[in-house]
């Protein structure tokens, strides 16, 4: 019976097979055998294993087999890789859908991706293995036709090398699905770490313009802390502020909150009033004077005139007057004083004290005049003549020093002050000093009360007799006979004799003397005359008559 079967295989090998050296196929082979006897299931069953034709077609002719003639012989064939939909969208594929028998020579077992690439509507099933896999043939992972029909053998049986344990995942598929795109699993680290799992969330955040995937950081399967990549392999040569103390760029840097910088003010609790805080806040305002990537080494801050453009004081710097995070200083002696110790020592006291009250725009402008003295002074600059206009004419020791000792008036007053009289020394004692007047509450009476008040200075203006100082005015007092000429002398005036005023008069007294003891001092031959007379003047009257204008 063998034997038999062994003739019939190789009598139908005869009739059946395709020798594609001989001229011709025999005479009752159809000529579509020409187009059909290179398909896939011709080579398997006629060429590689001798099926003969009758087997399938039957003796008589060779019509198309029927669809489930392969069970006949292949009953347990049935893959597990396309069971029946039992929705009906996808139709269960025949036998001859992969083990192509017709002239579509494409129909093969192993171009899986003619079908599963394109389907109905024009979509894909299936895309292109993950990655790696994306050009092997899907047998080296589905076995068509044997339960599992998924190779049971973990994808580490080929990825060793490839093996981790990602925060206790126990299968490759645990973040890879079997038909994704190429780097597909990027996008999905954020399905697993959105969600709190004893560390801090690490969502879409994560993904900005600069690192567009986690394996922009964190290698494949190498997710340990330490095996990321360093900033620094992508940042190269960022100067970083203070690099001691910033030496991690994860200090500053949330890698996973899209690496926007922590607030400065976490870990530098002094903040500052400066007005850029009031437009960014906080964190803008110490960027924008402590940039972290843009400083060269040794520098912590940008120059005040880069935002500020206002002339400096003098050779100071803007730190000698400005405290870093202080906001606008307060101009005030004590700030001043600094580098400008004399000066506000020798106003302390006066009131000069406060430098702006004359330096208005001494900050950033020390240059400019102060206002004039008039400003404050304004009482004592409508009283100054035209020689006193200049206040620092007088007030030789600078504003500074206001409380010191005005120059000399000798220094412009020469004449007046050489003709002085020694009491007369301190000029202000009867001028106001800055209009050069006389001063109303210093009358000469002020001084002299007992000339003033008898004598002449009952009468006469003591400047017709005296002047204080020259060059104006008598040297010295005139004679009597300036003002009392001879003739006009009443009584005894009129004797040569007693011609001679001050014998008698002195020039400030009430009365002149007229007791026996003061005439008997020129008349000492009437010594003995009238012994018992106290006055002379009442018998030889000096006035107009016994009882002239004068009593006497």
């Amino acid at each position: 019976m063998r034997a038999w079967l062994v003739l019939a295989v190789i009598a139908a090998a005869c009739a059946c097979s395709s020798d594609r050296h001989s001229p011709a196929p025999p005479r009752h082979v159809p000529l579509a055998w020409r187009d059909v006897r290179d398909s896939a299931g011709h080579q398997a069953h006629v060429a590689r294993h001798g099926v003969a034709c009758r087997d399938c077609h039957g003796a008589d002719g060779f019509p198309v087999p029927p669809a489930d003639l392969c069970n006949r012989c292949h009953p347990a064939a049935r893959t597990p890789l396309h069971p029946t939909d039992p929705l009906g969208r996808v139709p269960s594929p025949a036998c001859q859908d992969c083990h192509g028998f017709g002239g579509d020579l494409a129909i093969k077992p192993t171009n899986c991706m003619r079908c599963h690439a394109t389907a109905q509507g024009g979509a894909g099933v299936h895309v292109a293995a993950v990655g790696a896999h994306a050009n092997q043939p899907c047998g080296d992972c589905h076995r068509a036709h044997a339960q599992p029909a998924l190779d049971p053998r973990p994808c580490t049986s080929c990825h060793a090398d490839q093996q981790n344990h990602h925060a206790g995942l126990r299968s490759c598929l645990d973040c890879h699905q079997m038909h994704e795109a190429d780097a597909a699993a990027d996008t999905g680290c954020v399905s697993c770490h959105a969600r709190q799992h004893g560390k801090a969330k690490i969502d879409a955040r994560a993904i900005t313009a600069s690192h567009k995937a986690c394996t922009s950081c964190h290698t494949p399967h190498q997710f340990a802390a330490a095996q990321a990549r360093a900033c620094t392999s992508c940042h190269l040569q960022k100067p970083v502020l203070a690099p001691a103390r910033h030496a991690s760029c994860t200090g500053c840097h949330a890698q996973h909150d899209g690496a926007a910088p922590r607030p400065c003010i976490s870990c530098h609790a002094q903040r500052t009033s400066h007005p850029a805080a009031a437009i960014g806040g906080a964190a803008a305002a110490c960027a924008g004077c402590h940039p972290p990537h843009a400083l060269a080494s040794g520098r912590i801050a940008v120059e005040c005139t880069t935002c500020h453009d206002k002339p400096h004081h003098a050779t100071a710097r803007c730190l000698d007057c400005h405290a870093p995070h202080a906001g606008k200083p307060k101009l005030e002696p004590a700030l001043c004083t600094k580098c400008h110790a004399s000066e506000t020592k020798s106003v302390a006291a006066s009131g000069h004290a406060a430098c702006t009250q004359c330096h208005k725009t001494a900050a950033h402008e020390p240059a400019r005049p102060p206002p004039t003295c008039a400003t404050c002074h304004t009482q004592e600059a409508r009283a100054a003549r035209a020689g006193h206009a200049t206040c620092t004419g007088c007030h030789t020791a600078g504003p500074h020093r206001p409380q010191a000792p005005p120059a000399a008036c000798a220094s412009c007053h020469a004449a007046e002050a050489s003709s002085t009289h020694a009491g007369h020394a301190q000029c202000a004692t009867c001028h106001e000093p800055h209009s050069g007047a006389r001063r109303p509450d210093k009358p000469c009476a002020s001084c002299h009360a007992d000339r003033a008040s008898a004598g002449h200075g009952k009468h006469v203006d003591c400047v017709s007799c005296h002047r204080p100082h020259g060059p104006r005015g008598p040297a010295t007092p005139p004679p009597c006979a300036t003002c009392h000429p001879a003739q006009t002398r009443p009584g005894l005036h009129r004797v040569a004799a007693h011609g001679t005023c001050n014998s008698c008069h002195a020039a400030h007294e009430a009365t002149p003397a007229d007791d026996r003891a003061t005439c008997l001092r020129c008349h000492q031959a009437q010594v003995t005359h009238e012994p018992t007379a106290t006055r002379c003047g009442g018998c030889h009257p000096f006035g107009r008559g016994a009882h002239g204008p004068d009593g006497r």
